[in-house]
This record gives C-alpha cells, structure tokens and sequence, in this order.
C-alpha cells in the first residue's frame, strides 16, 4: 500500500522537518535548510546522501545527470523550498526525480510558507504513452494549419511530446537537449545540432548565447529549453536567427511546464 510504504521513516523526516521549520526563518536560502535537515537526521543516525549526483537516461541513452537534495536511508528523496506556497510544478518536479532514481517515496518540503507546509509524494512506474490526441490539438491550431512540411512537424512535435512525458519537469535544458537530439534520431529525423545564437535588437547583432537548438532537415529549427516562461528566450531574437539561417520555421519547447505547449515561429510572419 502506498501509505504504508516507509511509513516510519517517512515520520521521522517529517518530525525532523517540524523542527527545523519551528526553529528557523522563512527567509534563509535553501542551503541552510538542507543542513538543517541533515543535522536533525543525523540524531537519528538515519542514512543521508546529501546532493547525490544521479545520471539520467532517456531511452537506454545517458542524457545528463541531475542533483538531488537529500537522499534518506537509500529510499526516500527530499526535495526542500523556500517558497510562499507549493505548486503542482513543485510536485511534478519531485516525481520526476523519483522516475529517474527508481524511488517510490518522496517528500516535498517547503520552508517558506507561513505555516508548515508538505507534500508526501507516491510513484508507482507505469508504461508513458503519448496520446495522437495531445499532438493533434497542437497540430489544429490555426498557427499550425499554414505550416510547410507538416508530417515533418508533426513528427518534431510527436517527439517534443515523448521526451516530456518520459522525463517530466525538473530538470536543466541539456538534459531535455540530449534526448530530443536522440528521440530525433530514432524517428530518423536529419538532425544537425547548433550549441549558439546569436540575440539580436531590431536585427542589430548583440553578440552570441549559448543556446543548444537543433536544425531539422532544411526549413525548421527546434529550440528546447526549460525557463519559467517560453516569451524568456526572446521570441523576436529567434525570428531573427531564423532569418540569418535562412530556416523558414522555429519550434520551442519549454520542458519547464507541467503542460507542453509548443511555440511555432515563423521566420517571416
């Protein structure tokens, strides 16, 4: 039963939490908590691996690694905040983190709120399958009625759409970069990655960023990132690196969001 599951050590970490919480501020940053944490387990003598480095696979491909906050006993993984309130990215983050550590339990801890305020997160691993239904209402938009190539899009989008759902929110760009480079590949798609762009004001070249996109076939550049908002990456910065490539159409892709909502832009609107 997944109530049941590490019930015990579960209650002790959330004991500990309660008392780092009462004995704290809400203002510090969330290193201080995370110490914090690992000192009131520590009376314990609970196990903890503090920022343990785990290595992401996508699709038996190694992608990247990510860092946890604290691993407890081997089992169960925390994740600690400072934030006002918790959100369902917060939640969807951590149980990103539980699919590539194949742990079952975690424990979303938030310090910042006005009252004590967690999360105790269950993930059971289940086959991830895209719905035809998720690409197609992207593919109905009226944006993307008007699109050149469109079995090529929707083949990019299909993909976009994989990689999400396998992997979830949470992680850093490169990781989604790499395996959508490697999805692209296994559809059979012509990809050539680019590691810089150039930003650009009213088509004045400000310089390079590094940004890694990739250059599908001839006519469509695919931008995966992950920031809090898509409008971050400079939408009209993009448009105009699509004209200097001479690629009649860009896709981004935010993996931030619990929700993908691919941004078409086109070179010449």
């Amino acid at each position: 039963m997944p109530d049941l599951l590490h019930k015990e050590l579960s209650g002790k970490i959330l004991r500990a939490y309660y008392d780092v919480y009462n004995g704290t501020g809400r203002i510090y940053p969330e290193r201080f908590y995370d110490r914090a944490m690992l000192y009131e387990l520590g009376k314990d003598k609970l196990r903890c691996l503090y920022q343990p480095e785990w290595t992401i696979t996508y699709k038996d491909k190694i992608v990247g690694k990510q860092i946890l906050d604290i691993l407890v006993a081997g089992d169960v993984v925390i994740e600690d905040k400072v934030l006002p309130t918790l959100t369902k990215l917060n939640k969807a983050q951590i149980l990103s983190y539980l699919k590539v550590t194949d742990k079952q339990i975690g424990l979303l801890l938030n310090f910042g709120s006005e009252k004590p305020q967690f999360q105790r997160i269950y993930f059971a691993r289940r086959e991830v399958s895209v719905s035809k239904g998720q690409i197609e209402r992207v593919m109905n938009d009226e944006t993307a009625k008007k699109l050149i190539e469109p079995q090529l899009v929707y083949d990019i989008v299909g993909g976009l759409f994989e990689v999400h759902s396998a992997l979830g929110p949470g992680f850093i760009y490169r990781i989604y970069g790499n395996a959508c480079h490697h999805e692209f590949k296994l559809r059979g798609l012509s990809t050539q990655p680019h590691r810089h762009i150039q930003v650009f004001y009213e088509d004045f070249s400000l310089g390079e960023l590094r940004l890694a996109h990739f250059r599908i076939g001839d006519s469509v550049m695919v931008f995966p990132h992950a920031v809090h908002h898509a409008n971050d990456l400079g939408i009209d910065s993009i448009r105009s690196w699509l004209r200097k490539q001479g690629v009649a159409l860009g896709i981004v892709a935010n993996f931030h969001d619990t929700e993908l909502k691919p941004i078409f832009v086109k070179a010449n609107p």
